[in-house]
């Protein structure tokens, strides 16, 4: 950073602000070495005189200074900008229109006539100074630089963006279509004349008169042919923007020169993309069908995906509308089967009613039945003479949001033995588009690439609903009008659940094949996430269930850094116990660093899946639970009426928890003492000292059962008032007994009466023991019962085929109660087969009960912290852990897919509390790791340390030398646990980037929105 005297500052800001007479002024009475010091003089940011000149684009003082000649024309600044540079990103005053007039050019000319360098700026990874004209639409001064430097087109910048590409850009100040698409022109026959050698097209590019007048004093730099790779490369990006401009004349040249339009090029779409999408159906046809083509149609080119946002040219084709396209994109072999980003198919995801209509007349033989024409969620009842009060609400809805005829209908059903009523809601096309509007959900915009509220009048930018949509859509018009938990509660329903579509999982099964060996390495990647099955899962299943998966995997990735060194050195111990005594320590030591990293990819990897799942724009709604119970007060603040509970905070805690308290005491000090009474019998003897290892392990698992079924029971009493708050306090009860009762024993042997032997031991066997348990628990039994199940059912269905064929028969023609309906439901409904529909509703409810969220994370952050902080007890405790945690993805995957009854969508933002239970156990690992090798590891220590074996060394003065080594090493632990905290961002850099821009269209919409009610205004006013 340089000091000025104030004359010097005047002079960089009147050379910024034009002021030639000011400047001369200043300058003229200087002696030759004060004006070659006063010229060289710069700011803060490296940038002198001359700079700022051509950055605001004052050509007379640009020129003024060059006839100095007191400034070196090809300084840098700081970022190493040189004068050329900083006018092309510029070059312009206050009004950007000037540019229009040709200042730059004149500016940037009369720079390179003096002498300006291009030279290096031939370089990858940075904008050059082709780059920023492009950018601005300007014609005359691209081609200047073309003429002096036409290799700049072939240098990409660092995201790998060609000076073509920025060309089209949307948002920019001067936003010339035409200008732009002329610049676009220019480049394309620029790359065809200069380095593909047509001679048309150097015609095309002859100098005019004005022209050779203005390039006279230039130098044509040497042709700078690049690789024949880089050339490939960059021809594909020239023919995808032929492509965009439907430009036939140019891409005939281009395909000669063996480009091929499937071939990924501009942000992984190639040139049929980039016509589709355009509506250049002259240009989809000559890739379809012409002969100067053909060798480039192998395969299933037509079906290719992107690389980002992965999608087929029919699904763009669909997205903008274009029916023509569709049309011969279809008859050209295009399917419409595939599944895109958003886990939509090409005619599903659309909202014209051409291509609904395009639909019906291509795809005329898709199966019809009840779950395809909208009943899709089921409210069990009693017998419908006892459900009067559940059909008024039903009138209620239609009466309340004043509904068409047909649009909510709702199909009852009876079961199999007559004992209940089956309630088939289905909720239509329009009422989902207003209760969307009405609540401002949040839906991926297609047309303009965001996710933003809902709005009808626009409604076909808009991508189609997802099931967890219909499912909020449904719940928000059931809960406006009744609470189905009080229902629930009350004895007046007895459940309600979404029906399972085969369709879906069956999309579900085929990603996680494609994907399972990809998703197990994908964290290590460090790069965007490519898999669609955990976002097939969430749009399914809900966002709980697809983060649980997420998470689970994630974590059984990252097993593998600690699970292959950890069996190389169990391998070695096995040999030979002695071998491992100086690796040991320090591998228990990096198992608290690895904690920190896998915490700290986490959450990137967590901020990566909210986006992945639209959970960063959801709002989570707070369910009321019916048991609470409350009085009527003042909110202090708002002076609102509000319903809260009187009662003492802290009183009501501590009774509800004492009893907890006490009996997680008598639990704990209960199994340590059968443990020790039972060690004691057959003492010594290994076969039992694993016998009974095991035996704590299942006492362990049964104690947390039943405290976890008495810490349920005691949150009624502590009366909470939202479903949310509730789950938290029990995931804290449960996880602090499951902790204490789980590694009581661990800490004993390891900190308290150190026994390296029987740490070892306890540790293998509760994590093997634990994880059959957890198999046996959530996979094999729940698969079992299900067989049984099924056999059940099938008997009980077939029975009912039998003596009821006549009451089947009627009920095949059953209509709906709710309202009249429409010619083409009546239509629809009419060849719809209630058996089979009766038998998938019957099937549904007998399924098994999602898994417990509660358990599941409980169960595999008790392996977390068994892996984290006990690693010095079994190095081999990370490959079991990672082994079953295989097996277990695979059977819960499966039991998902098979036997699983389907659960309420509910939106959430993150794994909640157990991201603050990561980061606690993250801390403990450190300290008890350390404690664990000073107390039960002594003999590792000293090799790993150094000990003489001549001499007979004082033990406490070996202990406290390994204690203060421990100190040291716990604390320099603790110090990279920061220093990677804060080295590595919570959110990766493609998240933030896509977060800046919705906002910014956010922002630019609610702009918009308010100047078009604003215009209302004035014109009513004016009425």
């Amino acid at each position: 950073m340089h000091l000025f005297s104030h004359d010097e500052i005047n002079l960089l800001e009147a050379a910024q602000d034009g002021q030639l007479e000011f400047i001369s002024k200043q300058l003229i009475s200087l002696s030759s070495k004060q004006l070659q010091d006063a010229c060289k003089k710069t700011d803060y940011y490296g940038r002198n005189a001359l700079h700022y000149a051509a950055y605001r684009g004052h050509y007379d003082v640009v020129e003024y200074f060059l006839d100095l000649q007191c400034i070196n024309i090809n300084s840098k600044d700081n970022k190493g900008n040189t004068a050329l540079m900083l006018a092309c990103v510029r070059g312009y005053n206050q009004d950007i229109t000037s540019l229009k007039k040709g200042s730059k050019f004149e500016i940037c000319s009369l720079l390179l006539e003096r002498g300006a360098s291009l030279q290096e700026f031939k370089k990858q990874g940075i904008n050059n100074p082709l780059h920023w004209t492009c950018f601005f639409g300007d014609l005359k001064t691209t081609k200047l630089l073309m003429f002096v430097e036409p290799s700049l087109m072939l240098y990409s910048n660092d995201r790998d963006q060609f000076p073509i590409d920025l060309a089209l850009r949307r948002g920019k100040e001067i936003d010339d279509r035409e200008e732009d698409e002329k610049v676009l022109e220019f480049m394309i026959l620029k790359f065809l004349a200069q380095y593909l050698d047509n001679d048309e097209h150097k015609k095309k590019l002859e100098l005019s008169l004005d022209e050779h007048e203005s390039y006279r004093y230039l130098q044509q730099s040497d042709f700078n042919i690049k690789s024949s790779k880089q050339l490939a490369q960059v021809g594909l990006r020239y023919l995808f923007w032929a492509s965009t401009l439907g430009r036939l004349d140019l891409v005939e040249h281009l395909i000669s020169c063996r480009y091929s339009p499937f071939e990924p090029s501009y942000k992984g779409r190639n040139a049929l993309h980039a016509a589709v999408y355009h509506n250049k159906k002259e240009l989809v046809e000559y890739y379809l069908e012409s002969e100067a083509v053909k060798e480039f149609r192998v395969g299933n080119v037509i079906n290719r995906m992107t690389k980002d946002k992965p999608q087929t040219a029919l699904h763009v084709a669909v997205e903008r509308g274009h029916i023509d396209i569709v049309k011969t994109l279809i008859k050209k072999g295009a399917d419409p089967n595939y599944y895109n980003f958003r886990n939509h198919r090409a005619f599903d995801q659309s909202r014209f009613t051409e291509i609904k209509h395009l639909k019906r007349e291509l795809l005329n033989n898709s199966e019809k039945n009840y779950l395809r024409s909208g009943y899709n969620h089921v409210l069990v009842g009693w017998q419908r003479s006892k459900n009067q009060l559940l059909e008024q609400q039903f009138y209620n809805i239609q009466q309340k949001k004043n509904v068409e005829k047909g649009m909510f209908k709702y199909l009852p059903i009876e079961s199999f033995d007559k004992q209940y009523t089956y309630y088939c809601l289905k909720v239509d096309e329009k009422l989902k588009n207003l209760i969307a509007d009405e609540t401002k959900m949040m839906i991926y915009n297609s047309r303009e690439s965001y996710i933003c509220p809902f709005n009808i009048q626009i409604q076909e930018q808009f991508e189609n609903f997802h099931h967890i949509h219909d499912q909020q859509i449904l719940q928000t018009l059931l809960y406006d009008e009744f609470d189905i938990d009080q229902f629930i509660n009350d004895g007046l329903l007895i459940e309600q659940y979404p029906i399972h579509d085969e369709e879906e999982k069956e999309l579900i099964l085929k990603f996680w094949r494609n994907e399972r060996f990809h998703i197990l390495f994908e964290p290590f990647q460090l790069k965007k996430s490519q898999s669609r099955t955990f976002s097939a899962l969430s749009s399914y299943f809900g966002a709980e269930v697809g983060m649980f998966f997420v998470f689970l995997c994630f974590f059984t990735t990252w097993l593998f850094l600690p699970a292959i060194p950890g069996l190389l050195i169990g391998i070695f111990h096995f040999i030979n116990g002695d071998s491992i005594n100086g690796i040991a320590p320090i591998y228990t030591l990096c198992m608290a660093v690895w904690a920190t990293i896998f915490f700290e990819f986490w959450k990137r990897k967590q901020s990566e899946t909210m986006y992945n799942f639209d959970m960063h724009v959801t709002e989570e709604q707070r369910r009321m639970i019916p048991q609470y119970k409350g009085a009527f007060i003042i909110e202090d603040v708002t002076h609102t009426i509000e319903i809260m509970d009187t009662r003492n905070v802290q009183w009501k805690y501590f009774k509800s928890n004492c009893p907890l308290v006490i009996m997680a005491i008598l639990f704990i000090g209960g199994e340590q003492f059968g443990y020790y009474y039972l060690k004691q019998i057959n003492e010594g003897e290994q076969f039992y000292d694993s016998l009974w290892a095991c035996v704590l392990a299942l006492s362990i698992l049964v104690t947390n059962e039943i405290f976890n079924f008495c810490a349920k029971h005691t949150l009624n009493y502590e009366n909470h008032q939202y479903q949310d708050e509730r789950e938290n306090v029990y995931i804290l009860k449960v996880f602090a007994f499951t902790f204490l009762n789980s590694f009581g024993r661990l800490f004993y042997r390891s900190l308290i009466r150190p026994d390296s032997e029987e740490l070892d031991l306890l540790s293998i066997s509760f994590t093997i023991t634990w994880s059959i348990v957890h198999l046996i628990r959530y996979t094999l039994y729940p698969l079992i019962s299900f067989a049984f199940i099924k056999i059940k059912f099938n008997w009980d269905f077939n029975k009912y085929k039998q003596t009821n064929s006549k009451q089947l028969a009627v009920a095949q023609r059953i209509s709906v109660y709710d309202t009249e309906t429409s010619a083409i439901n009546k239509s629809i409904d009419k060849g719809l087969s209630s058996q089979y529909f009766l038998s998938q509703i019957e099937l549904n409810r007998r399924m098994i009960d999602p898994p417990n969220h509660v358990e599941q994370f409980t169960y595999f952050m008790t392996q977390f912290c068994m892996a984290t902080m006990f690693s010095a007890g079994s190095q081999i405790i990370p490959i079991a852990i990672l082994i079953f945690n295989i097996l277990n993805i695979e059977g819960l995957l499966y039991g998902y897919r098979k036997f699983v009854k389907r659960p309420l969508a509910e939106p959430k933002k993150s794994i909640g509390v157990w991201n603050d239970i990561l980061q606690l156990v993250g801390y403990i690992g450190i300290v008890s790791n350390c404690l664990s090798i000073y107390q039960a590891n002594q003999k590792q220590l000293n090799t790993l340390i150094g000990e003489d074996p001549d001499t007979s060394n004082d033990q406490n003065n070996l202990g406290l030398r390994n204690f203060l080594f421990l100190i040291v090493a716990e604390h320099i632990v603790i110090g990279i646990k920061f220093v990677i905290e804060g080295v590595i961002p919570d959110e990766p850099e493609w998240v933030e980037l896509i977060l800046k821009r919705e906002e910014f269209l956010s922002d630019k919409n609610k702009i918009k929105k308010g100047e078009q009610c604003k215009a209302i205004e004035i014109k009513t006013k004016k009425e």
